[in-house]
């Protein structure tokens, strides 16, 4: 099928006839195909059960996307999709898309289009059970650790962190785990959620560091321009994150062992178009107010004036995603960016109607050590403002990373 999936409506409806009446069998049309690139040797992402048969959180991801493209599972068609071989059977039309723990980054933004997010995860690193002298990835100094061919997670350390480690690498993660289990390496490193479901096959053998030190987001990788595809995607994953099936999947595959998550991707820039500057003199002076308002509160932390401008049915929302990307509400790496800071500058304001607008703006931080910036990476963030009651208030927010 290919290409041709593109002309498939998100959600496909029932082909009916020009009568009404039922079709013979020798008129309907072939069943839609799809073939997706995938991992499948990573517990709880993806993997082989004992009946030959994908199962993990990104084969879930790939079923629903496909499905609202009109595919039924009995016709997808599995392809693997190691780390150091995805560009190229996308950008020949040997895939349709790849669903395989695929990080967004800025390199990979050049040689391949993204839907999503879907997943927010982090470099961690996995350890043998006893092994008690290695808890952050400064400790990996002269000692060895394992990624797969392909992935950039074993040089993020290098240069962030620990310039003596030894690297080496494995076609697979598998075989990275089995060379920890072995004792030939000291670590193994990637992103947690795969290494938890790794910890969670081999239980008191194997135990993840639980220092996650990078943030990553899972994309679904489309061929190289392909916006249409890409932006269908990006709006079946909203769905799934919006109807439920998103925490479903997760609760199933990931946090059965143990993973704790961050929360769901809570927007999807990539795909959009960015705000533009309105005319200055055709904008309502006290919305152009209240959205710099919005940005000044938040850089003096004072957070009762910030929900002062929130829609009352929003401020849970709006709070999970501004302390989402906050250093000081950090939880995991706490005392290491306590100094951080933050300054967000409004970029662009639109108003669509006289009480409705949408506004952009970008956070910069300030004081992050040099070896966390993959961790706090500068965050673009999109609002949507409405009129109520004769004062613009805030009703909605989204951020994105923007890669280096």
């Amino acid at each position: 099928m290919k290409r041709a999936i593109r002309a498939v409506a998100v959600t496909a409806g029932l082909a009916l006839t020009a009568c009404g009446t039922t079709p013979k069998p020798d008129d309907a049309p072939p069943p839609r195909t799809l073939t997706i690139g995938i991992k499948s040797d990573q517990p709880g992402l993806a993997i082989k059960g004992p009946d030959g048969k994908l199962y993990g959180f990104d084969v879930d991801t790939a079923v629903y996307i496909a499905g609202k493209l009109g595919v039924t599972p009995d016709h997808i068609t599995w392809r693997e999709a190691r780390s150091d071989e995805r560009e190229d059977p996308l950008n020949s039309g040997a895939v349709d898309f790849i669903v395989g723990s695929y990080s967004i980054t800025a390199a990979r933004q050049q040689l391949v289009s993204f839907a999503g997010p879907y997943l927010l995860a982090g470099q961690d690193l996995l350890v043998r059970q006893g092994e008690r002298a290695i808890d952050q990835p400064e400790d990996l100094d002269g000692r060895t650790v394992c990624t797969a061919e392909g992935s950039t997670s074993a040089d993020k350390i290098r240069r962030g962190f620990a310039q003596n480690v030894k690297l080496t690498t494995r076609d697979t993660y598998a075989q990275c785990v089995a060379d920890l289990i072995a004792g030939t390496v000291d670590a193994v490193t990637t992103d947690d959620v795969i290494l938890a479901g790794y910890a969670h096959e081999h239980p008191g053998v194997l135990r993840v560091v639980g220092h996650r030190f990078t943030r990553e987001r899972y994309g679904v990788g489309v061929h190289k321009g392909d916006l249409e595809l890409q932006n269908r995607i990006t709006a079946v994953i909203r769905m799934m994150i919006d109807d439920g099936s998103w925490r479903r999947a997760m609760d199933t595959h990931l946090t059965a062992s143990g993973y704790q998550p961050l929360p769901a991707p809570v927007v999807f820039n990539a795909p959009d178009k960015p705000v533009t500057p309105g005319d200055p003199t055709t904008l309502d002076p006290e919305l152009v107010n209240a959205a710099t308002a919005v940005a000044a509160t938040s850089n003096a932390r004072d957070w009762e004036g910030f929900r002062s401008l929130v829609c009352p049915e929003s401020p849970d929302a709006i709070d999970e995603i501004v302390f989402q990307y906050t250093p000081q509400f950090d939880k995991s790496l706490g005392a290491e960016v306590k100094n951080a800071g933050y300054t967000n500058t409004v970029t662009g304001v639109t108003q669509t109607d006289p009480n409705s607008a949408t506004f952009a703006f970008h956070e910069t931080f300030t004081n992050v050590p040099e070896k966390y910036r993959s961790y706090f990476k500068d965050v673009d963030y999109t609002g949507t403002m409405v009129r109520r009651d004769g004062s613009w208030k805030l009703c909605s927010l989204a951020a994105d990373f923007v890669e280096p």
